[in-house]
């Protein structure tokens, strides 16, 4: 069934929703979202996260929010585990589009990724948490 759960397209654009596995020293830049408020809910292990200035770590049953515009980013900082989060994105822009076509062949063409930003109101302002933890 894959990490997407449900989509803006398919919510009336309120909100999209994945589950996913974070393994260790994995996770995005920092980085804002220009209009969607991004949660975190973690189910097992521990998520390292980073809002603005402030790292912190989630266990399982933590919830932790990121408002429109707070930098932010994730990793698992354990290398014996693999965190195991809920991420709910409001509101639903069909954010599971940005990842597939992150993931896809055209990522490496100039200009992709400014594009790709744009379009879903994200923009990359620091390095990864993993980087930053220098864990990798």
């Amino acid at each position: 069934s894959g990490p997407f759960k449900a989509s803006g397209r398919d919510t009336d654009g309120r909100f999209d929703l994945f589950v996913m596995d974070v393994p260790y020293a994995a996770g995005p830049p920092l980085h804002t979202h220009t209009a969607q408020e991004d949660s975190f809910y973690v189910v097992s292990g521990v998520l390292t996260l980073q809002l603005g200035d402030d790292i912190i770590e989630l266990g399982a049953g933590d919830f932790a929010s990121a408002a429109p515009g707070v930098a932010h980013t994730f990793t698992s900082a354990r290398a014996e585990q693999t965190a195991r989060m809920v991420n709910l994105m409001t509101p639903g822009i069909g954010f599971d589009q940005y990842i597939q076509q992150l993931n896809g062949a055209s990522a490496d063409e100039p200009g992709f990724m400014e594009k790709l930003n744009q379009e879903f109101g994200v923009e990359m302002v620091g390095p990864t948490l993993s980087q930053t933890l220098s864990l990798a």
